[in-house]
C-alpha cells in the first residue's frame, strides 16, 4: 500500500507564529533545523500573527494598541522573511482579525491592502486557503479542534493533510484507506505561552505543544522543541 505520491522534495511545514509573540528562541531552533534539513518548500501553516489587539475577545487593557502590536508583529518576522524569502502561507483566523474588523465596519474590498502588504512580506510569500505539495495538503487546521483534528482534516480531504491551529497537540497519525495510506500531521506552535495574549491559558494543565514539521521522500515527521524548566530551547543534541 502507498503512503502517497513519493516525492524527493524535503517540505517544511512552520506552525502558529502569533508574532509578535513568538518564543524568543523560535528563530533558533527552525534555523538550525533549517540547516540541517535544507527544506526545497516552506509552508507557514497560518496565525503569522496573533492580532491580540483587534480581538472580537476581551483584551489586555495593558497590552499594546493595534498599531503598535502590528509594527512589532512585522519585526518579529523579519527573520522568518530573510530565512525563507519564497513560502507558501495558509490563510488563517488570527490573521484575518484586521481584515475582519474592516469587514465588520463596512469597508469594501477595494480599500484594504493585502495580507502580503500589512505584513510587508516578501514578494515570495503567498497566501491561500489550502496549498497542494505533492499530493499533501496544506491547511490552517480551522474548523477542527482536539487531538484528532490532523486526522479529521485529512479525512475531509481524502489526502494526507498538515495543519497548525490546535496548540496543545502535535504529531502524526496514519489512516489505512482501501488503495493509500494517508497521514495527518498537526505541527503545534511556536508562541511564548507567557505573553500576555495567552494569559486565559495560564491555568490549563495541557500547554502549547512546540516545534514544526518536515516530510522528506513523502515521509512525515514532527520534530519537538524540547524546554527546560525556564521555558528555553534546550538546543540541538
Amino acid at each position: 500500500m502507498r503512503l502517497t505520491k513519493q516525492s524527493t522534495k524535503t517540505i517544511f511545514a512552520i506552525g502558529d507564529l502569533h508574532g509578535p509573540f513568538i518564543h524568543p528562541d523560535a528563530v533558533a531552533f527552525v534555523l538550525h533545523y533549517k540547516k540541517l534539513y535544507r527544506p526545497d518548500v516552506t509552508v507557514f501553516l497560518g496565525d503569522e500573527i496573533d492580532g491580540h489587539a483587534v480581538s472580537h475577545w476581551v483584551r489586555d487593557p495593558d497590552g499594546h494598541g493595534p498599531g503598535r502590536e502590528l509594527e512589532l508583529a512585522i519585526e518579529s518576522l523579519q527573520p522568518f522573511y530573510k530565512a525563507f524569502p519564497q513560502a507558501l502561507i495558509c490563510n488563517s483566523n488570527h490573521t484575518a482579525r484586521y481584515h475582519r474588523k474592516a469587514f465588520d465596519a463596512g469597508l469594501p474590498k477595494a480599500s484594504i491592502r493585502s495580507v502580503g502588504e500589512i505584513l510587508e512580506a516578501p514578494k515570495g510569500w503567498q497566501w491561500k486557503d489550502q496549498w497542494v505539495v505533492d499530493d499533501i495538503c496544506f491547511e490552517h487546521g480551522e474548523g477542527y479542534s482536539g487531538q484528532n483534528a490532523a486526522v479529521k482534516s485529512a479525512d475531509g480531504n481524502q489526502k494526507s493533510t498538515v495543519i497548525g491551529h490546535v496548540h496543545g497537540f502535535a504529531g502524526i497519525a496514519y489512516h489505512a484507506m482501501a488503495d493509500k495510506l494517508i497521514f495527518g500531521m498537526n505541527c503545534g506552535t511556536l508562541v511564548d505561552h507567557s505573553a500576555y495574549s495567552f494569559r486565559y491559558g495560564k491555568f490549563y494543565k495541557r500547554k502549547p505543544v512546540l516545534g514544526l514539521g518536515v516530510i522528506v521522500n513523502s515521509v512525515p515527521a514532527f520534530l519537538p522543541m524540547i524546554l527546560d524548566k525556564k521555558d528555553r530551547w534546550v538546543g540541538p543534541k
